[in-house]
């Protein structure tokens, strides 16, 4: 379920953040998660997670908490896929 380059292509362009969130809200539900937000370069941008193996996922965040470290970091990095929202709608996808 990871969005390829090719997927990533035909997401349509959106004028703000709540249209963007929006739009994956309905695609993946609560597979897509905010992670946190922080302004950069004077505009507002927020992280989001798609999970794509909830169950390792949670372990990791929780081994992350628990112990500040993680022993398979590669499986929790491969977990999810990053996506930032800019406040006016730009989207950038972490490949």
């Amino acid at each position: 379920m990871k969005i390829s380059r090719q997927a990533e292509s035909e997401i349509p362009e959106f004028s703000s953040h709540e249209l963007a969130c929006e739009y994956f809200k309905n695609k993946y539900g609560n597979l897509f998660m905010m992670m946190s937000s922080e302004f950069i370069e004077d505009q507002k941008v927020y992280f989001y997670s798609l999970i794509l193996d909830r169950k390792v996922f949670e372990n990791g965040r929780k081994q992350m908490l628990k112990d500040g470290f993680m022993v398979d970091a590669l499986d929790f990095m491969n977990s999810y896929q990053s996506i930032e929202i800019f406040e006016d709608g730009r989207i950038h996808i972490l490949h």
